[in-house]
Formats: structure tokens, sequence, C-alpha cells
């Protein structure tokens, strides 16, 4: 049965007289053949035999069509039934618990982990930020450097050509 089903069966008020029950038993069990009809339609239904109505993670819930019983003894099976699946749905809300308590602890460990990553980030930005600013400065000051060299060299140059210049005046020619 599906989730819907079992929830409803659950929800569903109870009955004080066996006339209502077998009703209510004989209207779920009609609509259920009809389902499985209409769902698999080559397949032949016989009245007495087992029909499967669903399967559950390993075991499988099956519907009895036997109208000889007791209504007492179904009732009986109702409740183991309903016994079988508030044991089913214990172990798989015990296993939902422990899967969210591990994902928990997951994602602890990952939150511990970010924020350790974020500090590292942090002290690695501001290092970079004071390694960024001696280097411009050693930029700046050797930039100076090199622009005094560059002017002394202009001037050495400019002076030796003026003596040049003198030393090596230019013949003039003769007319």
């Amino acid at each position: 049965m599906s989730s819907k089903k079992v929830m409803a069966n659950l929800s569903q008020p109870k009955l004080e007289r066996p006339s209502q029950i077998s009703e209510l038993i004989h209207r779920r069990r009609t609509k259920v053949e009809e389902q499985q009809r209409l769902k698999t339609p080559e397949k032949l239904t016989v009245p007495g035999f087992n029909t499967e109505t669903s399967h559950t993670s390993s075991n499988a819930i099956r519907e009895e069509y036997v109208p000889e019983q007791d209504v007492a003894e179904v009732l009986k099976q109702q409740k183991e039934r309903q016994s079988k699946l508030a044991d089913q749905m214990l172990a798989m809300t015990q296993n939902l618990k422990q899967v969210s308590v591990a994902a928990r602890d997951i994602i602890k460990q990952d939150n511990r982990n970010l924020s350790d990553v974020q500090d590292v980030v942090d002290k690695n930005t501001a290092k970079l930020g004071k390694e960024t600013a001696q280097l411009e400065k050693f930029n700046q000051s050797s930039g100076k450097c090199w622009v005094w060299t560059l002017i002394f060299v202009v001037m050495v140059i400019f002076i030796v050509m003026v003596i040049f210049i003198r030393l090596f005046p230019r013949k003039r020619p003769n007319r």
C-alpha cells in the first residue's frame, strides 16, 4: 500500500457493528481488485486467491480475499498488518534519525573546516596586502634610482659631446 493509503487506514474511524466492518472490507477489496484490473488488464484475478497490492522494503503486504473468514479473524489480521507497518515505520524512523545525525555531524565538521580555511585565507590576504605595499615602495624607489641614473648618463654624454666639439672643431673650407 502507498503511504497515503496507510495513513488513511490508520485514521479511519472505528466501526462498532460487524456489518459495517464487512461492508467496508468488501468495498476496499473490490476497489483494490478493480485497480489491479485497470493497471494490468492482461492479468486475470480469481476470487479466493491472494492478490498482491504492493511491496515494501523486503516484505510484501498481501490482501487476501477469502469471504468465509470470520470478521474477528479479519480484524486480527488487520491489527497484525498495522503492527507490522508500525514496526516498519519505527525502523525507518530510527534509520532516518541515524542518517540525519550522521549528516549533521558531517555538516558540522565541514563548517569547522570552512571556518579554518576562511581564517587562513584572511591571514594570507593580510600578508599579501603587506607584501604588495612593500613591493610598491621598492618599485617606486628603484624607479627613482633608474631615473636619476639615466639623467646622470645623459648629462655625462652631453658634457663629453661638448668637450669633443671644442677639441675637434669643424674645418672650414677655403674660399
